[in-house]
């Protein structure tokens, strides 16, 4: 059986088996006979190599940035290797956030569903991986990102975000954040069209 998703990009058949990698601990109890979850990123890897799954989920959620930085790692790691290396990858994040997606694009992902919080349930997972589609291919998501966004550690966990169009001042509230910089609706912002760069 040749495991893949199919050239459509119109979701996966419910009887394929994808691998869940989960860091976050916000996955209910998964009983889909297709499916299997692993809470480590090198499980991860070793789990892909032997299963050989049609699919593969990474689950980013707010968690330290290092360990944010080892799921990065995890899928430049399946796109590497010559076991996983058509695998495609899923990354569910619990936010729009412009470095996160470069990165993941550098890593070789190839579609990425902002999920926010929630805890995920057999249903939910079905649900997400049969409406796969060219929406959320990774290179769309980053598109609709203004490019001048960037962000600074706060501490472990945290950061900041900051327009690089306003003389690196910080986004000017959530609302702005997420009507504005994380929309195709930054094309024509005055800030975007005429940036002030902090020389």
């Amino acid at each position: 059986m040749e495991r893949k998703i199919n050239s459509s990009d119109e979701g996966l058949e419910q009887s394929r088996c994808f691998l869940l990698c989960d860091t976050t601990g916000n996955v209910g109890e998964l009983s889909l006979p297709e499916a299997e979850r692993v809470s480590s990123p090198v499980q991860c890897l070793n789990r892909a190599v032997d299963l050989k799954p049609e699919l593969i989920v990474v689950r980013i959620g707010r968690i330290a940035l290092r360990a944010r930085e080892a799921l990065v790692e995890l899928s430049a790691a399946l796109k590497r290797n010559s076991h996983t290396r058509t695998c495609p990858v899923l990354a569910l994040l619990h936010s729009k956030h412009r470095k996160l997606i470069e990165d993941l694009h550098r890593a070789g992902v190839d579609y990425v569903k902002d999920i926010g919080e929630i805890t995920l349930d057999s249903s939910q997972m079905r649900k997400l991986i049969a409406e796969l589609g060219p929406d959320d291919r990774l290179e769309g998501h980053l598109a609709l990102l203004c490019p001048f966004l960037h962000y600074r550690g706060i501490d472990a966990r945290r950061e900041l975000t900051f327009c690089g169009a306003y003389l690196d001042r910080m986004v000017l509230g959530g609302r702005q954040l997420h009507e504005v910089c994380e929309t195709g609706n930054h094309l024509h912002y005055e800030y975007y069209l005429n940036p002030r760069i902090r020389s």
